[in-house]
């Protein structure tokens, strides 16, 4: 990379961490008393762009959602302006990971697992983003597939395709999916975890050939969630799933940052429960440490943990001052994980939660 175009890229990542948003600010919206209300609130800030043209005060929940989700990537899409060819093909990779999110919310909804919104149709989807192209997803061919095989053609990356085919079932290609089906939970699960571990395995792959600190840090910024993506499926096929050891081990990536297959090992044959300490002596075991929490509440503070630790990553890669991709990759991390706390802000105001108990779900605690 050129000093000019890492110092270009790095500066415009440091406006744009500037620009996020700060405890008081989701204090405020938790003060708000509908989606259309923070939506309002919303458009006076950086989110503006993408709300523009919209009626806020009638915004809803689900619109807001997905609006607020692909702002991610419309801002990834800027930095390409900063990057040179390698940079390019690194950001392009990185944001796969939200055509990826997409990919397996419309495979849940389509399956029947999960039911559409009757503002998330495709034909909304289409109508609230007209100009918005995917990098991974042809949504056109996606929204109009009928079978797993038609599915799997709106993938326009064939490892990730052939990954998905092998996670469905033989002689289920062709099946109609409108017809539904009781095995359909566990094919997208099946295929849910395969399109990710395709995925990280690439990413890091990719992330590992770079050198120097700014090599380091790409890996740490990746590294981390993968071992963190392995730990915590090893997690909820022992507890939900009630998967053996071996067969939980089953479920996790090639990629290893500071987790060894060792130490994964250890974590899948020890009680659920006592995850946090076949983890001691790790920077993990405090994310796993929940046993003093509700039974009810687990999970949910886990995932916090796991996206506090990123959180944490990714401030260490600003800090260390240093020029590059990591700096634009680290910015990423943080928006996308304050565009989760804004989703969970909405959830609150829009179901009623007892909002004083926002800390338990919010990366950045207020």
């Amino acid at each position: 990379m050129t000093g000019g175009i890492g110092l270009a890229q790095s500066a415009k990542a440091r406006v744009r961490r500037a620009s996020l948003f700060q405890k008081e600010d989701f204090k405020l919206f938790l003060e708000r008393n509908s989606a259309g209300e923070i939506a309002v609130q919303l458009g006076k800030s950086a989110y503006a762009p993408i709300l523009k043209n919209f009626a806020l005060e009638d915004m809803r929940r689900a619109e807001l959602e997905f609006l607020l989700n692909i702002s991610v990537v419309r801002e990834g899409v800027i930095f390409r302006h900063y990057a040179g060819l390698r940079d390019r093909k690194l950001l392009d990779l990185w944001l796969e990971s939200f055509d990826i999110k997409l990919f397996k919310s419309h495979l849940r909804v389509r399956l029947g697992t999960e039911k559409w919104d009757e503002h998330l149709a495709p034909d909304r989807i289409v109508d609230l983003v007209s100009d918005f192209h995917l990098t991974l997803v042809d949504q056109n061919k996606l929204f109009r597939a009928g079978t797993f095989k038609s599915i799997a053609a709106a993938l326009k990356n064939e490892p990730l395709r052939k990954a998905m085919m092998e996670a469905v079932p033989s002689g289920w290609e062709n099946v109609d999916l409108a017809a539904g089906g009781p095995d359909f939970q566990n094919i997208v699960f099946a295929v849910s975890m395969t399109v990710d571990r395709n995925y990280f395995d690439r990413l890091y792959a990719t992330v590992a050939e770079v050198s120097g600190d700014e090599g380091r840090m790409l890996r740490a910024l990746v590294g981390a969630r993968v071992d963190l993506m392995n730990l915590y499926w090893i997690y909820r096929a022992r507890r939900f799933f009630g998967m053996s050891p071996e067969t939980s081990l089953t479920l996790i990536m090639k990629a290893r940052y500071r987790a060894n297959f060792e130490l994964l090992t250890k974590a899948a044959f020890a009680e659920p429960r006592a995850i946090a300490v076949a983890l001691a002596g790790t920077p993990y075991a405090e994310v796993f440490d929940v046993n003093d929490v509700n039974a009810a509440l687990r999970e949910v503070v886990v995932e916090s943990n796991i996206y506090r630790f990123l959180f944490t990553v990714a401030e260490r890669a600003f800090l260390a001052g240093a020029q590059g991709f990591q700096n634009v990759a680290a910015y990423l991390v943080l928006k996308e994980l304050e565009v989760r706390d804004l989703v969970a802000v909405v959830e609150m105001v829009r179901y009623g939660f007892d909002r004083s108990k926002a800390n338990q779900v919010l990366v950045r605690p207020i």
